[in-house]
């Protein structure tokens, strides 16, 4: 059984917030821009196929290589795109892993199905202004499973860390820095707790909304631990952004918090 958080936190807002709303940038609004641009960018390639007219493959190249990123960056990354179908009180903490494990997956696997039909197909019909999808579909998949392996890396922490800890409230939160690739710096609550550098698995580019109202919190601050976004349902993995600071509080734990911190994963720095 799951032992509860080192500290226990405040009360919970009682305002229910709709899923995550994946914006005015979303899927479809990309797509609006990708194809054509995919379009555009692979009628120049095939000028590789002309006499006179081959160098104009180099911009159709980069074009191709830029609508591939942008196109994986779309699919592979991002908030959820509905309400999520489990609770988000912190009575749940198996719903929030499933869930983001679904997601992820799914992303990945549809992924590696258009690439391996993009390559598959122009070599099974051998016709030549095909041939350009098989380069797409082989950078596609690669730069695909590059860009979604330390996702899982962080899904997994998420799940390792609740499998330990139970969740406790905390607020507010304070949003201190935002960058790529999901990472993130803030503070939970406001009686002195470090600064966390947060991970969040599905790599959003934005803060989820209304976070800084409070987040549940699963795990121990000087070693981290796992937030949950009431509301939008997002997980982030934390640890504190200078571990060298927390070195004294990690030294002054009892063997019962410093064990359940092994157990977490949390006992050195990996976020």
């Amino acid at each position: 059984m799951p032992e509860p958080s080192a500290a226990s936190g405040g009360e919970p807002p009682t305002d229910e917030r709709p899923g995550a709303d994946p914006g005015p940038r979303g899927r479809w609004w990309w797509a609006a821009w990708l194809v054509p641009g995919y379009a555009i960018s692979y009628g120049l390639v095939l000028a590789l196929l002309s006499d006179g007219f081959f160098w104009l493959a180099i911009p159709g190249m980069l074009g191709l290589a830029t609508v591939v990123l942008l196109a994986l960056h779309v699919l592979l990354e991002g908030p959820f795109g509905a309400a999520v179908p489990y609770a988000t009180d912190g009575t749940d903490r198996e719903g929030p892993v499933k869930h983001h494990y679904k997601i992820l997956i799914g992303r990945y696997l549809l992924v590696v199905v258009v690439s391996v039909a993009m390559v598959a197909v122009p070599l099974a019909v051998d016709v030549d202004y095909l041939y350009p999808f098989v380069g797409t579909g082989m950078v596609a998949l690669l730069l695909g499973t590059r860009f979604w392996l330390p996702q899982i890396v962080s899904m997994r922490k998420c799940a390792r860390i609740l499998k330990v800890y139970d969740f406790e409230f905390r607020s507010p939160v304070q949003k201190s820095n935002l960058r790529g690739n999901g990472v993130r710096s803030l503070t939970l609550g406001a009686d002195g707790s470090p600064r966390m550098s947060a991970r969040e698995p599905l790599c959003s580019d934005r803060w989820p909304r209304g976070i800084e109202n409070g987040v549940w919190f699963a795990g121990d601050d000087p070693f981290g631990g796992v937030i949950l976004v009431p509301g939008t349902g997002e997980l982030m993995c934390m640890q504190p952004a200078t571990w060298s600071a927390q070195d004294k509080a990690r030294r002054q734990a009892d063997h019962q918090r410093r064990e359940r911190a092994r157990r977490a994963g949390l006992a050195r720095k990996s976020i």
